[in-house]
């Protein structure tokens, strides 16, 4: 064994950098089909922008990253798209895990703390999860813990001059930070939320009127400037966006509010919580602090403290108020657990005096480690063994995804036949489409609600086409033919026939099997 092995922190390094790669490399290898946003991004990919319908640009352009660097070792084929998409959200992850660890070492200045930290993200489910999917939340994770550690280090946790309003500018650090949060906003609006979290810090220390905070604060506001910039050049997509939302969640298809509701949606997301960083983790956390409030550390102790629980509770109480006022997906207040971790690894490994109690807190640290590595591995191949296994019992969320490359692929090739453009209703369709195949399609759109990215920029009825031109028109559903027919001529088509081949009439996607039917029109 070579002498770095020999050394347990070397060791340590290792085994997360291994983890790391290893969930990184498994999208190359019986990957999940994409879900709908992660195609729905990697046709933003493909049409690079300041912003998009609902998100702001970091995903795109990360997967755009991506795609370049698959296809200059040669993986930038079909077979290889699922890998290609995802191959850097682990390494998103690892690096927000580091600076947790930097955070950790800057406010309490313990190797030991810093490595459980690091170790409790690393290995936790919910990184486990996010690194197998592209999603915005690991963009928004990596800024985030950069945002922390510099905004830790700006104000000068260690120094004596940490309560005095008037010790030295640390412009450096104040300028990192902002550019942090402004790239975090480019990936998730909720890293608005660090913000928050910060003016509480600020306030606490009568610092916030000093010169460093409002630097951060106009570095962010400039590099989030070109998002603003785009939504008002295309007619604030993104707030038409969360308006649709509130009007699903509120208008009159919408369930009633009721007391008891409100009680079940916040016990499932409080007991998804505990998944998060494993179910150790947040138990310990609740059941140590009261030593906290009892005086059971100095002051001293209790300024770390304090500063991460004001970079966890904003997040956790918007978060909670959502979940209880409409809905909250659990990952929704992943940023909060970035300094719950921090605080966790600090509570397990810190009170070497009290050896019971640290005796624990290195049982509690492993077995939430062991849980962690359990779920991803049940994540990684559970998963893929449940979509490619016949006898395997069958997950919804994973039978949405089947058939979906499939029917692009045909779309396409049908398509070429007569040299048609593409149109449907669908957003998963047309998700796919442009994703998959990079094949720009129109939203049909008949009911003009423009709800969704495709409808508000692709819109076919914002197209002035050739008469000449073929439209392949395609419906995702058990739709009567004849219907079908009948609603395309009532909304300007004309000359509409079945394209649909015999072959490939069973031709299904999604958990329904719902059919995949298409027609050839003129507009």
């Amino acid at each position: 064994m070579s002498q770095s092995l020999k050394n347990p922190a070397s060791f340590v390094i290792f085994g997360l950098f291994a983890l790391i790669v290893y969930r990184s490399v498994s999208g190359f290898f019986s990957p999940l089909p994409l879900q709908v946003d992660e195609a729905q991004y990697l046709g933003w990919a493909r049409d690079l922008a300041f912003g998009y319908y609902s998100k702001p640009p970091m995903i795109a352009w990360m997967l755009a990253a991506n795609q370049a660097a698959c296809d200059a070792v040669g993986l930038g084929g079909p077979d290889w798209i699922e890998g290609c998409a995802r191959v850097s959200q682990a390494f998103a992850l690892g690096f927000a895990g580091l600076f947790a660890a930097l955070t950790s070492w800057a406010l309490f200045q313990n190797k030991a703390a810093a490595f459980a930290a690091a170790l409790l993200l690393l290995t936790s489910p919910l990184f486990g999860f996010l690194s197998l999917f592209a999603t915005t939340d690991a963009w928004l994770l990596m800024f985030w813990s950069v945002g922390l550690w510099a905004f830790v280090k700006a104000i000068d946790f260690q120094s004596e001059a940490f309560s005095d309003r008037r010790g030295p500018e640390r412009l450096g650090y104040w300028i990192f930070c902002g550019i942090a949060v402004g790239l975090g906003l480019l990936a998730k609006y909720s890293m608005g939320v660090f913000f928050i979290s910060a003016l509480l810090v600020l306030l606490a220390q009568r610092r916030l009127f000093s010169r460093g905070p409002w630097v951060a604060a106009v570095t962010a506001v400039l590099i989030f400037s070109p998002n603003l910039i785009w939504n008002a050049v295309h007619g604030f997509p993104t707030l038409s966006h969360h308006l649709e939302i509130a009007q699903i969640q509120q208008g009159p298809a919408a369930a009633p509010w009721t007391f008891f509701g409100a009680l079940q949606s916040l016990a499932e997301f409080g007991a998804a919580q505990f998944l998060l960083l494993g179910p150790f983790a947040l138990l310990a956390l609740l059941l140590w602090m009261p030593a906290a409030l009892r005086g059971r550390w100095s002051s001293q102790a209790m300024r770390p403290i304090s500063l991460l629980l004001m970079f966890a509770l904003p997040m956790l109480a918007i978060i909670i108020l959502q979940a209880v006022t409409s809905r909250a997906f659990a990952n929704w207040a992943a940023p909060a657990y970035l300094a719950i971790a921090i605080l966790v690894g600090w509570l397990w490994t810190a009170d070497q005096a009290n050896s019971r109690s640290y005796r624990w807190g290195s049982v509690f640290l492993k077995l939430s480690i062991a849980f962690g590595l359990l779920f991803s591995v049940l994540c990684i191949h559970g998963l893929s063994y449940s979509y490619y296994a016949s006898d395997a019992p069958k997950i919804r969320a994973v039978e949405k995804l089947r058939g979906w490359k499939e029917a692009a692929d045909w779309i396409s090739l049908k398509a070429k036949e007569r040299g048609a453009i593409v149109a449907a209703e669908d957003r998963r369709l047309l998700a796919n489409l442009k994703g998959i195949q990079g094949l720009t399609a129109y939203a049909l759109d008949q009911q003009n609600r423009r709800n969704h990215h495709y409808s508000w920029f692709f819109n076919i009825r914002d197209q002035k086409h050739d008469p000449d031109q073929w439209i392949l028109i395609v419906f995702v559903g058990d739709q009567a033919p004849a219907d079908a027919v009948r609603d395309l001529l009532a909304s300007g088509f004309r000359d509409v026939t079945p394209a649909t081949a015999e072959s490939r009439q069973a031709l299904r996607v999604g958990d329904l099997g719902d059919k995949i039917q298409a027609y050839w029109a003129h507009q």
